[in-house]
């Protein structure tokens, strides 16, 4: 940004955000509601800023980049207990939620874990059931009489 669109961009931010803070005063204190564009988050909305003050869109890059623009701004969202342009941290509820979904998963682990401990085990006394019976198999093919023994123990 060339030195003579600073100014030009600090007068236009300047002036907007002295109406927002205006319109800020004008509310009753313990009834005031953010009068800065808000994201979801609680975080100033630097697009609807840089559109509702007349930088225009375009030029929303330098409220990021420009210390001294991104200072105005920060300063008016402080003092309505808004987060800073550039202050998206993770927030506490989704480090619960990530937390939550290690412990699901973890859970979801274990439980598999269990299951195929248990699936081994039913295929090994199936197979000692297969063995007992293909012997079985064997001896009636040799002798030709069925022999009666009792139930295949695995």
């Amino acid at each position: 940004m060339t030195a003579s669109v600073l100014p030009e961009l600090l007068d236009t931010l300047r002036a907007y955000l002295a109406r927002q803070v205006q319109a800020w005063l004008d509310q009753p204190e313990g009834a005031r509601l953010p009068t800065l564009p808000v994201l979801s988050d609680d975080k100033v909305n630097v697009l609807a800023i840089a559109e509702e003050s007349g930088i225009g869109a375009a030029r929303q890059q330098h409220l990021f980049k420009r210390p001294e623009l991104k200072s105005l701004v920060n300063a008016v969202a402080f003092e309505q207990g808004l987060k800073p342009i550039g202050g998206r941290m993770p927030s506490e509820e989704l480090e619960r939620e990530a937390v939550a979904h290690v412990r699901r998963t973890e859970a979801r682990s274990n439980d598999l874990s269990k299951l195929v401990a248990e699936q081994a085990s039913v295929i090994e006394r199936q197979r000692r059931e297969i063995e007992g019976l293909r012997e079985q198999l064997r001896m009636f093919e040799e002798t030709g009489q069925v022999l009666r023994t009792a139930v295949v123990r695995p």
